[in-house]
């Protein structure tokens, strides 16, 4: 180790070495390694994250792995208390932990093979466990762009590729338990589904959560508390107003004087008004991967909220799906493809998304625009309906 390096620094460089060569040693090294670094600092555990995804990127991480570094995060890794006043976006997340807990424990305590009263009762929690996708999805389009604008982009991959695989097998359970098709491979995948649950509440308020308090000024935890009740809460009653002492700022938008666009021009109320009358979705991303605008519809098809704005766009969509928008853009930005379509079934609903790559006068690539839109009604059209009749 450096002489040059500080404390901090060879703390964060022995971790960062033990992720690298963790598969390669027993358990007694580990359990040495443990020893040797005492109690771990918050702020050392999560720059090492960062470093290590950083160098090699994302990386599998094994059974052992993750239950290793679950121990450690538990148990080894200190920060300081999550006190936070009612309504502050960590005690939301907090509160809605408790419920996580308490439903997990009551599903373990439940569901009794031999007992086939017993099933009905655990799908029903099921079903109420299943709602922690709010819970989730607010990290990932809240918590998650604020981590990302500090350059701690680890959770954006890491993290949300492990809610999806808990996402995804706790589907795969609840419709076992409809087709009562629970044989021993699904008893298997419950009982993991809702340790992984339990076990998530413990890197949110272990690392997650504390590593934020750190990073996060008080004007970004007031932004993503006016931000994150757009994606609304799971399992607690709307949390009061954070913070309570706010003066509300005059709207300025209909004051502004007219924007000159390609033909016309309209005020900055007429645009907005414009945006958020149209029968889909639309999202601009500019030539730097970045999300610089999404209209704000009074019914979305995907729920997205302000802190996304800035936010790059590889880290907008799911682990599982990131790799073919960027093969989208990089078709775009080489002058090989200039849109690309897709349609999808989404809760019931057929869903049809565009992508339009945006050129200047010179042919340049200027970014690229999306438009989602719910097209189920549209496909069941026959025949005509002439103006006005409205019947």
């Amino acid at each position: 180790m450096s002489e040059f390096l500080t404390k901090s620094e060879e703390k964060i460089e022995k971790i960062v070495k033990f992720h690298r060569s963790f598969d390669e040693m027993n358990q007694s090294q580990r359990q040495a390694w443990l020893e040797e670094m005492g109690d771990i600092n918050i702020e050392h555990f999560f720059k090492a994250n960062q470093r290590v995804f950083d160098e090699d990127g994302p990386r599998e991480r094994s059974i052992p792995r993750r239950e290793f570094f679950l121990d450690v995060i538990k148990n080894r890794v200190k920060s300081d208390p999550l006190l936070q006043p009612k309504g502050h976006p960590v005690t939301n997340y907090l509160q809605e932990n408790i419920h996580i807990r308490k439903l997990c424990e009551k599903i373990t305590d439940t569901f009794c093979v031999e007992e086939i009263a017993s099933y009905d009762t655990t799908l029903n929690l099921l079903y109420e466990l299943s709602k922690i996708h709010t819970h989730y999805l607010r990290k990932e389009d809240q918590l998650f762009p604020y981590l990302e604008k500090h350059n701690f982009t680890y959770p954006s991959t890491g993290m949300w590729k492990f809610q999806d695989e808990i996402r995804a097998n706790l589907k795969m359970v609840i419709k076992a338990f409809e087709k009562n098709e629970l044989n021993e491979e699904m008893q298997t995948l419950m009982r993991d589904v809702i340790q992984d649950i339990f076990d998530m509440t413990t890197r949110e308020e272990k690392m997650l959560l504390p590593t934020s308090v750190k990073l996060f000024s008080h004007d970004e935890w007031k932004k993503m508390s006016k931000e994150e009740k757009e994606i609304g809460y799971v399992f607690i009653q709307n949390p009061p107003l954070w913070p309570t002492n706010e003066s509300k700022k005059p709207d300025m938008a209909s004051s502004l004087s007219s924007i000159f666009l390609q033909e016309g021009s309209l005020s900055q109320e007429q645009l907005n008004l414009f945006f958020s009358h149209l029968p889909f979705d639309v999202t601009f991303v500019d030539e730097n991967d970045r999300v610089a605008f999404f209209n704000q519809g009074s019914e979305r098809t995907f729920l997205r909220s302000p802190g996304i704005i800035g936010r790059e766009v590889k880290f907008c969509h799911p682990p599982k799906s990131v790799d073919t928008v960027l093969v989208i853009l990089e078709a775009f930005k080489a002058g090989t493809k200039e849109s690309a379509e897709f349609w999808i079934t989404f809760g019931g609903r057929l869903i049809h998304i565009r992508y339009f790559a945006l050129r200047d006068e010179d042919k340049n690539y200027k970014g690229v625009v999306e438009i989602t839109q719910d097209i189920t009604e549209i496909q069941k059209i026959e025949g005509e309906r002439r103006l006005l009749d409205w019947a």
